[in-house]
C-alpha cells in the first residue's frame, strides 16, 4: 500500500500541470475562496475595473464556467497580475502611470487571458495543482494539500509564467481589445512604456512578471497586422474619478 501510494504520488506529480487546468473551474474557486478575504473592497475604482474586465472577457470569448473577480489595491507598486480562482488584483500604481483606458485594458485582458487559459493553477507548481485535483474528490484532503502549499508560496503574490503562457496570453488580450475598441492601439505603447522604465532607479515590478522585451513588442505589431487590427484609433481617456484616485493612492504605502 505504501508503495501504491508513493507510486500514485508520483505520477500525479508528473501529470499534475497536465491535469490540473481540466479540473472543473468551480473546484479551484472553493480552494482560493479561504485565502482571497484580505483583499479589500475598491469601492467605485473596483467597480469600473470590473466592469472594463467583464467587457474584455465577452470579447474574448471566456468560458460561461470561468470568472473573474478584479480587486483594486491602493500604494504605489506598479503592478497586476492574475492568480486562483480568478483573482485579479490591480495596484493603484498601475492606474496612475497608463496614458488612457486603452492601455490600461490591455494588462486586464493579459491577465483575463491567464485566468482563460487557466495559467495560474499550472504556475502554482506540483504541490497547489495536486490539492486541486484531490479536491474534486475530497475538499478535505484536497484543501489541506492546497493550504500548506499556499502557505509556503501564497496565494496573493504575483505568478511568474513562462514564454508560451506570456504570448497566448498576449495574442488573446490584442484579440480582446480588437473587439472592444476595433483596433489594438495602447498595446504597444503600454509595452514600450513599460520598456522604458528599465533605465529608473526602482523599474514597475510589472516588469518582473511580464518580461518586456523588443522582440515581444514587434511580436505585437506582428500580430496585429496578420490579423489585420488596426493600431492606431481614438484613445478612451480615463474616468476623471479613476484618475485622480489612483494618483493619490500611488502616493501612500499599501493598507495594512
Amino acid at each position: 500500500m505504501v508503495a501504491l501510494a508513493a507510486g500514485l504520488t508520483a505520477v500525479l506529480a508528473l501529470a499534475a500541470q497536465w491535469i490540473a487546468p481540466r479540473v472543473p473551474f468551480s473546484v479551484e474557486e472553493q480552494v482560493a475562496a479561504p485565502y482571497v478575504k484580505s483583499l479589500h473592497d475598491g469601492g467605485e475604482a473596483q467597480s469600473y475595473l470590473q466592469a472594463l474586465a467583464d467587457r474584455l472577457a465577452r470579447a474574448q470569448g471566456l468560458p460561461r464556467d470561468i470568472g473573474v473577480r478584479v480587486h483594486y489595491e491602493d500604494g504605489p507598486v506598479v503592478n497586476a497580475f492574475a492568480t486562483l480562482g480568478g483573482h485579479i488584483v490591480i495596484h493603484a500604481g498601475l492606474i496612475a502611470a497608463m496614458p488612457d483606458e486603452n492601455s490600461l485594458a490591455m494588462v486586464i485582458a493579459h491577465e483575463v487571458a491567464h485566468v482563460h487559459h487557466r495559467h495560474p493553477v499550472q504556475a502554482m507548481g506540483r504541490g497547489l495543482a495536486i490539492g486541486v485535483m484531490l479536491s474534486a474528490v475530497s475538499s478535505g484532503i484536497g484543501g489541506s494539500v492546497a493550504s500548506r502549499t499556499m502557505g509556503d508560496a501564497g496565494l496573493l503574490t504575483a505568478l511568474v509564467f513562462n514564454r508560451a503562457q506570456e504570448e497566448q496570453a498576449d495574442a488573446t488580450a490584442l484579440r480582446s481589445l480588437a473587439g472592444v475598441y476595433g483596433h489594438v492601439g495602447g498595446a504597444g505603447e503600454l509595452f514600450r512604456r513599460m520598456r522604458e522604465s528599465v533605465d529608473m532607479p526602482q523599474p514597475p515590478k510589472l516588469l518582473s512578471t511580464h518580461p518586456l522585451t523588443d522582440e515581444r513588442i514587434a511580436r505585437i505589431g506582428m500580430l496585429a497586422r496578420e490579423n489585420g487590427w488596426s493600431e492606431e484609433g481614438a484613445r478612451t481617456p480615463l474616468p476623471d474619478f479613476l484618475r485622480k484616485l489612483a494618483d493619490n493612492d500611488s502616493k501612500v504605502k499599501n493598507r495594512e
